[in-house]
């Protein structure tokens, strides 16, 4: 039993490296230099299906960057935006927030000697939320919220910091200006008293 679990591991490594042999490494052009900053506007294209702006610029050369971002949100007391704990139920109706975050750029090449560039980051974000919220509820049945008395409409102060761990990714040729980065954002929320695990993606545009 236990030669046959070797066995089965030494399948799995090698189908994992071989995985990695066959693909393509992530290319990218040297489309910032060492020490020429450039402007890059940033947007988050799901935002387009929802009542959410995530958009911004971000100041760069090849090796760090400064970005400025805005996050908003416009919902309502059905929101998804909830939480349910104990007894209290509190969901977000809205939020206005900005992001200043410092990126530090790295690239490493691949077996195929393209360039890979991954970048580490922290962030700290400060804004106001609106919500509502119910100590006397239930959970119906049906899997509905069930209020016992009118929702209590109040506010608060965010401030949110954490570490951001991301990369590029050439979506539209080598060459193209525009260019995609996807990322985790792992922050706490002092004003809310909860962490914030993010997945995101955005477009970004090489203005200059």
């Amino acid at each position: 039993m236990k030669f046959k679990f070797i066995l089965f591991s030494i399948f799995l490594f090698s189908a994992s490296y071989g995985q990695q042999l066959v693909q393509p490494g992530l290319q990218i052009v040297d489309r910032y230099k060492p020490n020429v900053p450039s402007l890059a506007i940033k947007a988050n294209p799901l935002t387009l299906f929802g009542n959410y702006i995530d958009a911004g610029v971000e100041y760069r050369n090849q090796r760090s960057g400064w970005v400025l971002m805005n996050h908003s949100f416009f919902g309502d007391e059905n929101s998804v935006r909830f939480t349910a704990l104990g007894e209290n139920y509190t969901a977000t109706t809205g939020y206005i927030r900005f992001e200043a975050a410092h990126r530090w750029y790295r690239q490493s090449s691949t077996l195929f000697r393209a360039n890979v560039e991954r970048y580490n980051g922290i962030y700290f974000t400060a804004g106001g939320a609106s919500f509502v919220t119910s100590d006397s509820y239930d959970i119906g049945p049906d899997g509905n919220v069930v209020f016992f008395s009118p929702l209590t409409e109040g506010s608060r102060i965010d401030l949110i910091v954490g570490a951001e761990f991301g990369r590029t990714r050439n979506v539209f040729g080598q060459s193209s200006p525009l260019y995609a980065e996807t990322m985790w954002k792992l922050g706490y929320n002092l004003g809310a008293r909860v962490p914030q695990v993010l997945y995101s993606l955005r477009f970004n545009y090489k203005v200059n």
